[in-house]
């Protein structure tokens, strides 16, 4: 894998902040949002510390039950989050920086 596919947008490191943000502005935990879309609790945490990247159909499962898509996910993208969290969801980005 070439040193640009590492670091690209859906880099375990990128996305982890993104996730971390969407679920605090869920008011979850992480066993909660693991539960919530259906996966191991301890995957998810591995997801979370960008040990474990996250797949496709578990973004698939985020999009499902609260509608934020992949764009978000994968590529920061906050124009595609839904009205509700946006602002949350960017507020909680912004205090990451």
């Amino acid at each position: 894998m070439e040193e640009s596919d590492k670091t690209g947008p859906a880099d375990p490191a990128m996305v982890t902040p993104r996730l971390i943000a969407l679920r605090e502005a869920l008011k979850l935990s992480k066993a909660d949002f693991a539960d919530s879309i259906g996966i191991d609790r301890s995957s998810y945490s591995k997801i979370e510390k960008a040990n474990k990247p996250i797949l496709p159909p578990t973004a698939h499962k985020i999009f499902q039950q609260y509608g934020v898509d992949m764009n978000y996910i994968y590529l920061g993208r906050l124009d595609t989050l839904p009205a509700h969290l946006s602002a949350s969801i960017t507020k909680n980005l912004t205090s990451r920086s």
